[in-house]
């Protein structure tokens, strides 16, 4: 019975595999862009595979093509965001995912693997791979690293604040949605930094990181500068 729900997941994921290639030939998932998946017609067999596997298989006997398959399914579900909930129920698998998600090619499973890190039990190993999706180069991933960092390892978030400040890798409105995350994190975990940043955050003058700043300011009853 447990080679048979295997193997109906990989067969799902196969088909998934095959629509994509054939609905939009010689591009990658990053390459196509959009919410292309939520197109794709047998999602509801996508799910009763892959919750069959939660329920009806066990994480320790999962090989790595098993893992694999289930992160690109994951992925794929980066819309509704189902996938990663259900998994986020069951920490064995959780924990294996999150394992193989930290060195997956699949930027759209490892942001959901760092968002949900915070709502599974987990062990503090595998909470710790927050710190390692905090490092990782694609700025959605380590921005919404950041932003769980408070509810796992919250000394760690001043840490981290002067990198996702100053880096300059990204694009100017990807740059200010890095610098948003670091005054949310900051505030969340009610840093002595904040007055400094909210200060540095004026000087930047960006629209939407000044709304931000205004909030926080308000909300924490700080001075008008």
């Amino acid at each position: 019975m447990a080679k048979g729900i295997r193997k109906r997941l990989l067969e799902q994921a196969a088909k998934f595999r095959r629509w994509q290639e054939t609905t939009y030939p010689g591009k990658n998932a990053q390459e196509i862009g959009g919410e292309w998946e939520i197109d794709y017609p047998a999602w509801e067999d996508v799910w009763d595979a892959f919750c069959q596997v939660l329920t009806d298989f066990k994480a320790g006997q999962a090989e790595e093509r098993l893992l694999a398959e289930m992160l690109y399914l994951i992925a794929r579900d980066n819309e509704g965001e189902g996938l990663i909930q259900r998994t986020a129920r069951h920490p064995a698998w959780f924990e294996a995912l999150c394992r193989c998600a930290v060195r997956s090619p699949e930027p759209e499973a490892r942001w959901q693997f760092a968002a949900y890190l915070p709502e599974c039990p987990c062990s503090r190993e595998v909470k710790d791979l927050i710190l390692d999706f905090a490092k990782d180069s694609h700025e959605y991933v380590n921005r919404r690293a950041l932003l769980a960092m408070p509810a796992l390892r919250p000394r760690c978030v001043e840490q981290f604040a002067p990198l996702f400040w100053e880096r300059d890798c990204y694009p100017p409105e990807l740059q200010e949605y890095q610098r948003i995350a670091v005054l949310v994190s900051l505030d969340a975990i009610h840093s002595n930094l904040l007055p400094r940043y909210l200060e540095l955050a004026r000087q930047d003058g960006r629209k939407y990181l000044l709304e931000h700043a205004a909030r926080i300011m308000v909300e924490n009853s700080f001075p008008k500068s």
